[in-house]
């Protein structure tokens, strides 16, 4: 895996002279991303396609070993002013799981993702599919958690794995909005469990954007380009929340940027949309 995301970054210092450019630079480990999408805030739908991109481009697809969307399990105690409705957040569910198998099939193959789970209709096998990324982990092959929802599923999983093997997992947040907002589980119950926590900071602040930042994308000749512009088209339109309107979301994607970029060990974790443009583009 180091030789493809070293020739990743050779190809993209070859090419792209003219900006300033982050180096590829992932710490040893898997990666798994669960996601919500399902209540209230669409901006996953923008944001997992997005993902799937960065991981291709840094030649990264064989570090990804779960991936898991809806996981607000009970998308209607939603504290928040903004709530969804049973026909929307079916819709979600649906939305979710489409994006998904194609963004596998864009921009795969995948070899070590066994699957796609929605967690509100297929929890327990979504739940041991976490367990089982879980339980391989260790010193030289730790798992990286990307906490792009609430966090119950996560804590599920690490309830149900080997308690010896959790100090060798990381998660990884960018806002408090998912990390309190569990209906089973806390924050803290999360921490309890002996991983380590990186909080990397507000990444709406880079990639809640103006739509106009992703022109560059709409007619791109690239599928995996246009469908990355499509869904966070739809997620703007979706029009369950206001505060979406006008923007194109794709800020949990800011998480995985980070971890391609250095993680802990100097990751980028002030990512911009040009800087999703330059990596996507490599």
């Amino acid at each position: 895996m180091e030789n493809k995301a070293n020739s990743a970054h050779a190809f993209w210092q070859r090419y792209v002279t003219d900006v300033e450019v982050d180096k590829i630079a992932p710490p040893k480990g898997r990666l798994a991303v669960v996601i919500d999408g399902n209540s209230p805030d669409p901006d996953d739908i923008g944001a997992t396609p997005v993902m799937f991109g960065l991981l291709s481009k840094a030649g990264l697809n064989e570090r990804l070993v779960h991936l898991s969307h809806s996981c607000d399990l009970d998308p209607f105690k939603n504290k928040g002013r903004q709530q969804i409705d049973t026909p929307g957040e079916l819709r979600r569910q649906a939305v979710l799981h489409e994006l998904s198998g194609q963004g596998i099939e864009l921009f795969g193959p995948f070899k070590n993702l066994r699957n796609y789970y929605n967690c509100r209709t297929d929890q327990q096998a979504a739940t041991q599919d976490l367990v089982d990324a879980i339980n391989a982990s260790s010193a030289s092959d730790p798992l990286w958690i990307i906490e792009a929802g609430e966090p119950d599923l996560i804590g599920y999983a690490l309830q149900a794995a080997n308690p010896a093997v959790r100090k060798h997992v990381n998660v990884i947040s960018h806002h408090p909005a998912n990390d309190n907002t569990g209906d089973f589980f806390t924050w803290q119950q999360i921490l309890d469990f002996g991983v380590t926590e990186h909080q990397i900071g507000d990444q709406n602040v880079g990639l809640q954007t103006p739509i106009s930042h992703w022109d560059w994308a709409k007619h791109h000749p690239a599928a995996g380009i246009t469908y990355i512009w499509h869904w966070l088209d739809y997620a703007e339109r979706d029009g369950m929340v206001d505060f979406q309107t006008n923007k194109f979301d794709c800020s949990d994607a800011g998480m995985v940027y980070w971890w391609i970029t250095g993680a802990n060990n100097g990751g980028n974790n002030h990512a911009t949309a040009e800087d999703m443009k330059d990596m996507l583009t490599l």
